[in-house]
This record gives structure tokens, C-alpha cells and sequence, in this order.
């Protein structure tokens, strides 16, 4: 009872009660560290009540006076990563959100802080969430109804901080007022770098007037939309006016004046429950009666081996331009044309059960249907991602019940869009209904085939050459589709390739296992489909045999399925702790080893942050199974699998690393090729804005010879060896 020395002892009996009884609000510290430790005071408040140096990143608190609260939010106040807005963004926020019954956190995190300010505000905001989620209790806080709001520079880094964060920990709300730079996107492509994650539990609340900055308000309309495609929910607000940076400073003037009421209204009242009935599966009749008609005379005709069935694209292969690669991939295959220009997959769901397929029993049914869902300018109605994939789904199982032996190749929605070559919500609404629809694939009677990738130049823009109205495939691009697709299609009709024209370049050519090695590629290949979505990986590294003995999952196995020990098991752990990663590395793979396992799922549906790339050395070996590519021939390669990868999972960074020295001597003739594609690969991702990263002068003598101590056969790195790639990924990677 030293506390309190001057109390009677039934007076220190009442205190330590109330000490324990009293609402852990009474209690709280204004000031506390990210760590929970309490502060005598927060960082210093200019005369123009911004905040221009924070010495420590910290939260200020505002309990709601108001017991019990309904809610702790966590406040971002803006002010362009520079300085922090903490009185109109901050405190007078904080005292607005205390009347309608909230506690406040408020972040005051680095600013100003040189090229590392974002990442490093970034780093103080998750820090500050994970502290609300462990110990807002403990703070004073309400501790089960968390959100995040952000205003400006801080509306980007909520929205920055909910893309990290996993499901679970998603806030209750996310609320971004005039948030700026969200239109920004990562070296080398166009896709917005903050996008909303692709499942939602939180609610959204976005606001800006339509006089601020028009970049920031084209992408906050986008953010929007793109989480409604995402079936999120919440409210977007457009302001009429208002410019920027209003905040809660009084007298807020036109329209802007409103804009606490409708936060408000949206913090108070929960969103209404929607009817359950998805369009996009029920079927509806289109307007193209005489088209139905033909085909249903066509169909009682005679019998087809391959149905074709879709919108406008596929619906094109009738027009002149198009008889060419019809002709030669589809025709001689008996194949039926069921493109219908305009449908969604509510209509052909009413053409299927209304006698498209009356009769027929064909070997295969190609489906690319979609676009049309996700488009907002021509019909009333924009479906969900979730929607459509539920139309495509229904479609699916119609096929299934009327013609239980065809396989059916279900096509990744194609990347166009009303907008442009660059990505807005129609494509990437388009995305997430893929990355649903492939779990439908089960590899037996469905295939999933994803062949958007010779749609897209590296950088995700869509080439004009493909599809010049950005929506439609060119007869080059149906011609390119039709390539891409022919593996696929002539495995599943038991037939010859129809595809005439391969090129020269065999590095460029998706093949399967060529080599026998110590382990079972194909059990490997089976593993990664089986885990891939259980990883939920952050990072991704693909490669050959020196990616997969690096360590991590799948782990190392050998031909009999037996465990074995990886060779960097130390640097592993090391540099990736606890972070989830998915090793797609293969012994004695190639570039057309990559293409091939990326274009049989090994990507489909993840989400990383970053992809490590590490391929080409095995391109450089003559055997039986495969002749040495040229250096020009291994960077072309390189490329492709890089189109694979943007086309795949376009948020992702890409690390690519130059390929490690091999063989003992300098002067070995290996030696030079690698050299030599290294310098091609430099100018290749110097060309496309792609981080390159190359270890080989550390793994070699300042002579330029290799030692065992660094890679044991002069080709796979030791733990030693290992430690040098990881020290050089610890900053690329995070």
C-alpha cells in the first residue's frame, strides 16, 4: 500500500476497489507507445497545428466519455506523408466520433522520414492495429468493434494497411475521406498498387468532392467500385463540391458541410439485406431470337465434337475475318458456334435449357462468358464478381447434368473493358470471378485455361495489336487465344495439335517434366495444386532445383516421397521467419518448365506480395530431352514467364534475379553464356521496370572463381551459399 500513504487502512481498502473496479477508461494514458508503454506527452504541435516531426510513432487516445463505447476507430490524420494534420484531421475528428459514442486511437506516424516515409508509416500502422487488436482492453478502449479511418495521405495508408492485413484481422469499417494516391501503381505496371482485398468482411465508407484532384477522385471511384465488385459493402459518396482537406475544421462551407452526417448515418445504420436472388444465375431470355433459332436448327442437323459457347468474342469466329483460325483449329474438329454478341450468363443459361444442346453429346465445350456481367454502361444491372461466378457456376452444372462426358474447358474471363488499355473495376472484377470460377476445375470433367496473357503487354496494359477496341479479340488475338489454347483443347479431344506454327525458340514452348531427377515432379506439381491456397502466400519463389532446395513448402522429398533435408534450411528460416511463402521451385526445370506449370495453376487465385523469379541456368544444358538455348532465346523465355506472372497476380512485385554463376573456372564456356544472358536480362528489365537483383560477384572470388564452400558442385549453393541470396532478399522482398 505504498501508494498511498496517506490513506487511513480502511480508506486503502476503497481505493484498491475502485482501482480495480473503475472503467479502464479512468485510467488510460493519452499517450501511448506502440507498444502499449504509456508517454508523458505526444510529438510536438506547431503553431499551425500540424505536426512536422514525430520522434516517436504513437497513439493519442480519446475514450468516449459515453460508457460502454460502440466501437474504437483508429485514426489516420493526412497531410501528404509530409507533416500531420492532427487538429482538423485529428482531434477535432476524434471529438466528433467520442459524440456519437466511439473511442479514438489517434496514429501520429513518421513522416518526412526520405524515401522509406511510406513504408515506414506503413510499418507503424499495422503496428498500431495489432496493439488495438491485443490490448485495446487493457488501453481503455472499446476492444471488440475496431475500425480504421484515414483521411487524405492517412485514407491511403488505411486502405494501404487493409490490403495487409489477413481476414480475420480486417476491421469492422473502413472509412478513407478524400483519400490521395490510391491512382499510383508499382514500378513497370499499371494496376493500382492499393487495391481492396479479394474478401471483405469490413464495411467501406468513401468520401470526396468532385473538385478535389481529379486523379484522386477517378480512383477513389474505382476503389469503390472495385470493392462493391469484390461483394463488399458500404457507401461511396461523391460531394459535389469541397475541394480537399476540409476535414472537421468549422465552418465547414457547401457541401462539405454535410459530410459528417452522412458518416454518421452510414456509422449508425447498418446496410440493409439484399434478396439472395442472383441475377446472373436465373436463367433470362436474350433478344437475338433468330440467332437461337439457327442454332437450334443446326443442332438437330447433326451431331458436334467441340460446342463453343460465349458472347461477342467467341460469337466472332463467324465473321470473315475470323473463317482463318476457325478454319484451321475449330472446323475440322466439328465444332458448333453458340457465341451470342451482348449475352450474360443469365441468357445462355435460357438458350442451354431452351434446346442449344438438344441431342448433342460432344467430346469437348469450350465457355468464355463474363464481360458482359461487369459492364455498367449498357445494362442496368452490374453484377458481383460472386455473382457471376455463380451465373458461370450454374452454366457448369447445367453442362454437367446435360452432357455428363464432354470436359468442359472453362476460360479465364478476357482483360478488356469499356475504359481504356489500363485496368479499372471492370477487369479487376473480372479477375476476382475467375479466381472463383477456377476452383471449379476439378481436372477431371472441367479445366480451368487462363490464356490472357497474349492479350497483355508486360506492364498489364492490353495490347492494341490483340484487342483494339480493348474488348475484343483482333483475328491476331483470336489467333493468339486459339495457340494458347490448343495444348489444352487437343489433349481433351484426344487428337493432333492443330498449331503449325510453333516457334524455333524451344524456351518459349510450355512443356511438362522433361528430365528424371532425385524426386517426383509430378507429385510435387499435385502438392502445390493441393496447398497453394492453404499458404495463402505472401511471397512466391519460382525457379529449378536452387529455389527448391532452398527450404520452405512443398518440402523436399525424394523420388520414393520420402523427407529429405533442404541445403539452406538456416537462411530460410532467417530471412522469411514467420511468413507464409510457397517454394515453386523444381529440380532440372526450364523456362518452358515454368510456363507450363504456371499455365496448370500454380498461381491461380494466390495473392502475394512479391514474386521471387529465378530460372534459365538448366536453359543453358544440352541433353536428350532438350537442346541449350541461346542466350537471346533464355531471355525471351525470362520474359514470358514474367507475362505469366504480371498476368497472373499484376500486384506483385517482381524480383528477378540474374542467373548464379556455374562451374568452377572463369573460363569455362558456360561461364560466358550466363554472362551473357545476364547482360541481355539487364537490358530486358531495365526495359520493362523490373527490379533485377544480382548476387554473382558475392558468390566468387575477386578472380572470379567459385568454391565449394559457396555452391558444392558449382551449381547449387550451400547454407553459406544460401545466406548471400538471403542477406540480398532481406531488402527486396518485404
Amino acid at each position: 500500500m505504498k501508494n498511498f500513504p496517506f490513506l487511513s487502512g480502511y480508506s486503502r481498502c476503497i481505493a484498491v476497489f475502485l482501482l480495480l473496479c473503475l472503467p479502464a477508461a479512468t485510467w488510460a494514458q493519452r499517450y501511448v507507445s506502440l507498444e502499449g508503454a504509456p508517454l508523458q506527452k505526444g510529438n510536438p504541435v506547431e503553431k499551425d497545428d500540424l505536426v512536422h516531426l514525430v520522434r516517436q510513432p504513437l497513439l493519442q487516445l480519446f475514450p468516449a466519455s459515453h460508457r460502454p463505447a460502440k466501437g474504437t476507430v483508429l485514426l489516420f490524420p493526412g497531410g501528404g506523408y509530409e507533416v500531420l494534420a492532427v487538429k482538423s484531421e485529428g482531434s477535432l475528428t476524434a471529438a466528433f466520433l467520442n459524440k456519437l459514442g466511439y473511442d479514438v486511437a489517434m496514429l501520429e506516424y513518421r513522416v518526412a522520414a526520405g524515401p522509406d516515409t511510406r513504408k515506414l508509416a506503413l510499418a507503424d500502422a499495422l503496428k498500431a492495429w495489432q496493439l488495438l487488436q491485443d490490448k485495446a482492453g487493457k488501453l481503455g478502449l472499446h476492444n471488440k468493434t475496431l475500425s480504421m479511418m484515414g483521411y487524405s495521405a492517412g485514407g491511403h495508408l488505411a486502405a494501404s494497411a487493409m490490403q495487409q492485413l489477413p481476414l480475420a484481422a480486417q476491421p469492422h469499417n473502413l472509412l478513407l475521406i478524400y483519400p490521395a494516391y490510391l491512382h499510383e501503381a508499382r514500378p513497370g505496371s499499371v494496376y493500382p498498387a492499393v487495391l481492396p482485398p479479394p474478401v471483405l468482411h469490413s464495411r467501406l465508407f468513401t468520401l470526396i468532392a468532385k473538385d478535389d484532384n481529379q486523379e484522386w477522385v477517378n480512383s477513389c471511384i474505382q476503389y469503390g467500385k472495385v470493392w462493391k465488385g469484390y461483394d463488399g459493402k458500404g457507401r461511396y459518396e461523391l460531394l459535389p463540391d469541397g475541394g480537399h482537406g476540409f476535414g472537421m475544421e468549422k465552418p465547414l462551407r457547401g457541401a462539405a458541410a454535410n459530410w459528417p452526417a452522412l458518416l454518421q448515418a452510414f456509422l449508425e445504420k447498418p446496410d440493409t439485406l439484399s434478396s439472395g436472388v442472383n441475377t446472373a444465375a436465373v436463367p433470362t431470355e436474350g433478344d437475338n431470337h433468330k440467332r437461337h433459332d439457327q442454332k437450334l436448327k443446326e443442332v438437330a442437323s447433326q451431331q458436334y465434337d467441340l460446342i463453343m459457347i460465349g458472347n461477342s468474342i467467341t460469337h466472332n469466329f463467324e465473321k470473315t475475318a475470323y473463317q482463318p483460325v476457325w478454319n484451321q483449329f475449330f472446323a475440322p474438329r466439328k465444332a458448333l458456334n453458340l457465341g451470342f454478341s451482348g449475352y450474360r450468363t443469365e441468357n445462355i443459361l435460357w438458350n442451354l435449357e431452351h434446346g442449344e444442346l438438344k441431342g448433342q453429346s460432344p467430346k469437348v465445350v469450350t465457355l468464355e462468358i463474363g464481360t458482359n456481367n461487369i459492364d455498367e454502361k449498357n445494362y442496368p444491372v452490374r453484377h458481383t464478381a460472386g455473382q457471376l461466378a455463380g451465373g458461370i457456376k450454374a452454366i457448369v452444372q447445367l453442362l454437367r447434368e446435360k452432357l455428363p462426358d464432354t470436359k468442359i474447358i472453362l476460360l479465364r474471363c478476357f482483360p478488356g473493358s469499356y475504359d481504356g488499355p489500363n485496368p479499372t473495376s471492370h477487369r479487376m472484377i473480372l479477375d476476382r470471378a475467375s479466381e472463383l470460377v477456377s476452383k471449379l476445375a476439378d481436372n477431371q470433367h472441367i479445366f480451368y485455361c487462363d490464356v490472357n496473357h497474349v492479350f497483355l503487354n508486360l506492364d498489364g496494359t492490353i495490347r492494341q495489336d490483340q484487342m483494339p477496341d480493348w474488348l475484343h479479340p483482333s483475328p491476331a488475338g483470336a489467333l493468339a487465344w486459339a495457340k494458347a489454347m490448343e495444348p489444352l483443347l487437343s489433349q481433351l479431344m484426344n487428337d493432333h495439335s492443330r498449331d503449325t506454327a510453333l516457334p524455333a525458340n524451344t524456351a518459349i514452348i510450355p512443356v511438362p517434366k522433361l528430365e528424371n531427377d532425385s524426386y517426383d515432379w509430378w507429385a510435387r506439381h499435385m502438392e502445390v495444386l493441393r496447398i497453394k491456397d492453404s499458404i495463402d502466400p505472401e511471397i512466391v519463389m519460382i525457379g529449378n532445383s536452387i529455389t527448391h532446395f532452398f527450404g520452405g513448402y512443398p518440402l523436399l522429398r525424394s523420388a520414393d516421397g520420402q523427407l529429405r533435408k533442404a541445403n539452406g534450411p538456416e537462411a530460410w528460416a532467417a530471412l522469411y521467419g514467420s511468413h507464409r511463402v510457397l517454394n515453386l521451385g523444381f529440380g532440372w526445370d526450364r523456362t518452358q518448365n515454368v510456363l507450363w506449370r504456371l499455365d496448370h495453376g500454380q498461381l491461380d487465385g494466390l495473392h502475394p506480395r512479391t514474386v521471387v523469379l529465378l530460372i534459365g541456368t538448366n536453359n543453358t544444358s544440352q541433353t536428350n530431352n532438350a537442346r541449350a538455348n541461346t542466350p537471346a532465346e533464355i531471355v525471351e523465355g525470362i520474359a514470358a514467364v514474367c507475362g505469366r506472372i504480371r498476368s497472373k497476380v499484376p500486384q506483385a512485385k517482381i524480383v528477378l534475379m540474374a542467373i548464379f554463376p556455374r562451374e568452377q573456372k572463369p573460363d569455362h564456356p558456360r561461364r560466358a553464356v550466363i554472362n551473357e544472358t545476364n547482360r541481355l536480362l539487364a537490358a530486358f528489365a531495365a526495359k520493362e521496370n523490373i527490379r533485377l537483383v544480382d548476387i554473382g560477384p558475392k558468390m566468387l572470388t575477386p578472380d572470379g572463381v567459385l568454391l565449394k564452400e559457396i555452391m558444392y558442385d558449382f551449381v547449387h549453393p550451400t547454407e553459406k551459399g544460401y545466406q548471400i541470396w538471403a542477406e540480398a532478399l532481406k531488402q527486396e522482398v518485404f
